[in-house]
Protein backbone atom coordinates (compact mmCIF):
# COMPACT_ATOMS: atom_id res chain seq x y z
CA UNK A 1 0.00 0.00 0.00
CA UNK A 2 1.08 3.57 -0.62
CA UNK A 3 0.16 6.82 1.11
CA UNK A 4 0.83 8.45 -2.25
CA UNK A 5 -2.29 6.72 -3.60
CA UNK A 6 -4.46 7.75 -0.63
CA UNK A 7 -3.55 11.37 0.09
CA UNK A 8 -4.50 14.31 -2.11
CA UNK A 9 -2.25 17.34 -2.59
CA UNK A 10 -4.63 19.34 -0.40
CA UNK A 11 -4.38 16.81 2.43
CA UNK A 12 -0.59 16.85 2.23
CA UNK A 13 -0.65 20.67 2.26
CA UNK A 14 -2.74 20.56 5.43
CA UNK A 15 -0.21 18.27 7.11
CA UNK A 16 2.51 20.70 6.06
CA UNK A 17 0.61 23.68 7.47
CA UNK A 18 0.12 21.85 10.76
CA UNK A 19 3.86 21.17 10.67
CA UNK A 20 4.47 24.88 10.19
CA UNK A 21 2.44 25.74 13.30
CA UNK A 22 4.16 22.97 15.26
CA UNK A 23 7.57 24.20 14.09
CA UNK A 24 6.85 27.68 15.44
CA UNK A 25 6.07 26.25 18.86
CA UNK A 26 9.08 23.92 18.70
CA UNK A 27 11.41 26.83 17.83
CA UNK A 28 10.34 28.67 20.99
CA UNK A 29 10.85 25.60 23.18
CA UNK A 30 14.22 24.79 21.60
CA UNK A 31 15.39 28.40 22.01
CA UNK A 32 14.65 28.16 25.72
CA UNK A 33 16.43 24.81 25.97
CA UNK A 34 19.54 25.74 23.99
CA UNK A 35 19.81 29.34 25.14
CA UNK A 36 20.15 30.61 21.57
CA UNK A 37 17.66 31.86 19.01
CA UNK A 38 16.29 28.98 16.95
CA UNK A 39 14.38 29.54 13.71
CA UNK A 40 12.76 26.74 11.76
CA UNK A 41 12.10 27.29 8.07
CA UNK A 42 8.62 26.50 6.76
CA UNK A 43 8.65 22.68 6.85
CA UNK A 44 8.33 20.75 3.61
CA UNK A 45 5.92 17.79 3.65
CA UNK A 46 6.31 15.02 1.13
CA UNK A 47 5.69 11.32 0.66
CA UNK A 48 8.87 9.32 0.19
CA UNK A 49 9.22 5.66 -0.81
CA UNK A 50 10.98 3.68 1.90
CA UNK A 51 13.48 2.51 -0.71
CA UNK A 52 14.40 6.16 -1.42
CA UNK A 53 14.79 7.32 2.18
CA UNK A 54 18.54 6.90 2.05
CA UNK A 55 18.61 9.83 -0.40
CA UNK A 56 17.43 12.33 2.23
CA UNK A 57 20.41 11.74 4.52
CA UNK A 58 23.84 13.13 3.75
CA UNK A 59 25.54 9.90 4.84
CA UNK A 60 22.83 7.22 4.76
CA UNK A 61 25.22 4.38 5.51
CA UNK A 62 26.11 5.85 8.89
CA UNK A 63 24.43 5.10 12.19
CA UNK A 64 21.77 7.71 12.91
CA UNK A 65 19.62 8.74 15.87
CA UNK A 66 15.83 8.86 16.06
CA UNK A 67 13.42 9.83 18.78
CA UNK A 68 10.28 7.70 18.65
CA UNK A 69 7.15 9.25 20.15
CA UNK A 70 3.88 7.35 20.32
CA UNK A 71 0.61 9.19 19.66
CA UNK A 72 -2.21 8.19 21.99
CA UNK A 73 -5.86 9.16 21.82
CA UNK A 74 -8.42 9.54 19.04
CA UNK A 75 -5.96 9.10 16.16
CA UNK A 76 -3.10 6.89 17.37
CA UNK A 77 0.19 6.30 15.63
CA UNK A 78 3.87 7.01 15.95
CA UNK A 79 6.17 9.87 15.05
CA UNK A 80 9.90 9.76 14.44
CA UNK A 81 12.32 12.66 14.58
CA UNK A 82 15.45 11.58 12.75
CA UNK A 83 18.72 13.49 12.69
CA UNK A 84 21.51 12.43 10.33
CA UNK A 85 24.68 11.39 12.11
CA UNK A 86 26.56 14.68 11.82
CA UNK A 87 23.49 16.74 12.74
CA UNK A 88 22.92 14.65 15.86
CA UNK A 89 26.54 15.08 16.94
CA UNK A 90 26.31 18.82 16.28
CA UNK A 91 23.21 19.17 18.47
CA UNK A 92 24.92 17.34 21.33
CA UNK A 93 27.96 19.61 21.06
CA UNK A 94 25.72 22.71 21.26
CA UNK A 95 24.37 21.66 24.62
CA UNK A 96 27.17 19.85 26.38
CA UNK A 97 30.19 21.39 24.68
CA UNK A 98 31.68 18.19 23.36
CA UNK A 99 30.91 16.33 20.15
CA UNK A 100 30.69 12.55 20.53
CA UNK A 101 32.84 10.40 18.26
CA UNK A 102 30.25 7.67 17.89
CA UNK A 103 26.47 7.74 18.37
CA UNK A 104 26.48 4.09 19.43
CA UNK A 105 28.42 4.91 22.59
CA UNK A 106 26.52 8.00 23.77
CA UNK A 107 26.59 8.71 27.47
CA UNK A 108 23.40 9.43 29.40
CA UNK A 109 23.71 13.19 28.83
CA UNK A 110 24.09 12.82 25.07
CA UNK A 111 21.12 10.46 24.88
CA UNK A 112 19.04 12.86 26.95
CA UNK A 113 19.82 15.79 24.64
CA UNK A 114 18.71 13.98 21.48
CA UNK A 115 15.67 12.46 23.17
CA UNK A 116 14.49 15.83 24.48
CA UNK A 117 15.04 17.70 21.20
CA UNK A 118 13.22 14.97 19.28
CA UNK A 119 10.44 14.97 21.86
CA UNK A 120 9.98 18.74 21.51
CA UNK A 121 9.72 18.46 17.71
CA UNK A 122 7.27 15.54 17.76
CA UNK A 123 5.15 16.81 20.63
CA UNK A 124 4.84 20.28 19.07
CA UNK A 125 3.44 18.67 15.91
CA UNK A 126 1.07 16.45 17.91
CA UNK A 127 -0.22 19.43 19.93
CA UNK A 128 -0.74 21.45 16.73
CA UNK A 129 -2.59 18.49 15.19
CA UNK A 130 -4.81 18.20 18.25
CA UNK A 131 -5.57 21.94 18.31
CA UNK A 132 -6.27 21.98 14.56
CA UNK A 133 -8.71 19.05 14.68
CA UNK A 134 -10.10 19.22 18.26
CA UNK A 135 -9.22 15.51 18.55
CA UNK A 136 -7.81 14.24 21.83
CA UNK A 137 -4.16 13.44 21.11
CA UNK A 138 -1.23 13.18 23.49
CA UNK A 139 2.41 12.16 23.31
CA UNK A 140 3.70 8.95 24.82
CA UNK A 141 7.05 8.73 26.60
CA UNK A 142 9.83 9.34 24.03
CA UNK A 143 12.37 6.65 23.22
CA UNK A 144 15.76 7.13 21.57
CA UNK A 145 16.87 4.61 18.96
CA UNK A 146 20.40 4.59 17.49
CA UNK A 147 20.77 2.36 14.44
CA UNK A 148 20.97 2.30 10.66
CA UNK A 149 18.16 4.31 9.06
CA UNK A 150 16.65 1.25 7.36
CA UNK A 151 16.45 -0.69 10.61
CA UNK A 152 14.78 2.19 12.45
CA UNK A 153 12.15 2.70 9.75
CA UNK A 154 11.48 -1.02 9.36
CA UNK A 155 10.88 -1.49 13.07
CA UNK A 156 8.55 1.51 13.29
CA UNK A 157 6.52 0.63 10.19
CA UNK A 158 6.10 -2.97 11.36
CA UNK A 159 4.58 -1.67 14.60
CA UNK A 160 1.95 0.34 12.68
CA UNK A 161 -1.45 -1.23 12.11
CA UNK A 162 -1.05 -1.32 8.32
CA UNK A 163 2.09 -1.73 6.28
CA UNK A 164 2.97 0.93 3.74
CA UNK A 165 6.02 1.06 1.51
CA UNK A 166 6.23 4.84 1.70
CA UNK A 167 6.23 7.34 4.55
CA UNK A 168 4.82 10.81 5.25
CA UNK A 169 7.84 13.00 5.94
CA UNK A 170 8.08 16.61 7.10
CA UNK A 171 11.55 18.06 6.52
CA UNK A 172 12.67 20.65 9.08
CA UNK A 173 15.66 22.99 8.80
CA UNK A 174 16.67 24.44 12.15
CA UNK A 175 18.78 27.58 12.11
CA UNK A 176 20.54 28.06 15.44
CA UNK A 177 22.00 31.51 16.13
CA UNK A 178 25.80 31.53 15.76
CA UNK A 179 25.82 27.77 15.11
CA UNK A 180 24.32 27.35 11.63
CA UNK A 181 21.75 25.00 10.16
CA UNK A 182 20.73 21.55 11.35
CA UNK A 183 18.42 19.40 9.23
CA UNK A 184 16.00 16.91 10.73
CA UNK A 185 13.22 14.75 9.37
CA UNK A 186 9.87 14.22 11.07
CA UNK A 187 8.09 11.06 9.95
CA UNK A 188 4.47 10.19 10.60
CA UNK A 189 3.22 6.60 10.93
CA UNK A 190 -0.57 6.73 11.47
CA UNK A 191 -2.37 3.62 12.67
CA UNK A 192 -5.53 2.22 11.13
CA UNK A 193 -8.00 4.97 10.21
CA UNK A 194 -6.24 7.76 12.10
CA UNK A 195 -5.72 10.01 9.08
CA UNK A 196 -9.32 9.47 7.96
CA UNK A 197 -10.45 10.75 11.36
CA UNK A 198 -8.17 13.77 11.11
CA UNK A 199 -9.28 14.77 7.63
CA UNK A 200 -12.92 14.10 8.46
CA UNK A 201 -12.64 16.57 11.33
CA UNK A 202 -11.12 19.10 8.94
CA UNK A 203 -13.76 18.48 6.28
CA UNK A 204 -11.32 17.39 3.59
CA UNK A 205 -11.97 13.80 2.54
Amino acid sequence: MKWRDKLSDMQLDVLQEIGNIGAGNAATSLSNMIGKTVDIEVPHAQIVDLSDLYKVLDQPEEITAATVVGIKGDAPGKMLMIFPSQAAKKLISFLIGQEPEDLTSLDEMGQSVLKEIGNIMCSSYIIALSNFTSLFLESDVPMLVVDMLGAIIAETSIQAAEEYDDVIMVENLLNISEEGDVKGFLMLFPEGESLDKIFSKLGIQ
